[in-house]
């Protein structure tokens, strides 16, 4: 028997925050187990701390429960949950009231493959992105790292998309610099 398409297709984003909105845990499941390694990931770079970005996941992810009922999707939910991680890590570095540095990056996931000499290329990036000044580092997580157009980050960031290029552009040039 075969069967539709949209019988075997995955469920959208908005479709399972929808669901779980309507008491589905199930589907909060399958939202969590697509996003804890990107949200996870971005909050470790952003706050350079695993303790804090532990603190930050569990607290976006909070939300994500909280705001599930009044969920309306103006954009990609991508988009929302990072914005919700970066809100969350911008308040606990104002909570430290201190730019806490990189910590042990070989928990990161990989940004290429799993050679040595990646892992090693890895490492040392990020120990030059946790230089960066905390806005120049949140553009490229956020454009280079997860993808997301400069418009969305613009979005997310509530600056434009010129101020988030020049941001990034100065970020790159600053990395370059570091690395030659």
């Amino acid at each position: 028997m075969q069967r539709h398409p949209a019988e075997t297709a995955s469920p959208t984003d908005d479709a399972l925050v929808r669901a779980y909105a309507g008491g589905d845990v199930a589907a909060f499941e399958t939202l969590y187990a697509r996003y804890e390694t990107r949200v996870f990931g971005f909050c470790l770079r952003y706050l350079g701390d695993r303790d804090a970005a532990a603190d930050a996941f569990q607290e976006t992810f909070m939300r994500l429960v909280d705001g599930a009922v009044g969920y309306e999707p103006r954009g990609r939910f991508p988009s929302w949950i990072f914005t919700i991680a970066r809100r969350v890590c911008i308040d606990i570095l104002r909570a430290d009231k201190k730019h806490r540095p990189v910590g042990d990056a070989g928990d990161i996931p990989a940004i290429s493959g799993p050679a040595a000499a990646d892992i090693e290329r890895r490492d040392e990036l990020e120990r030059y992105l946790s230089r960066l000044p905390p806005e120049q580092r949140e553009v490229l997580l956020l454009h280079r790292y997860h993808g997301f157009a400069y418009e969305e980050v613009a979005t997310m960031t509530g600056s434009t998309v010129a101020a988030v290029k020049q941001k990034a552009y100065r970020a790159l040039k600053t990395l370059r610099a570091a690395v030659t």
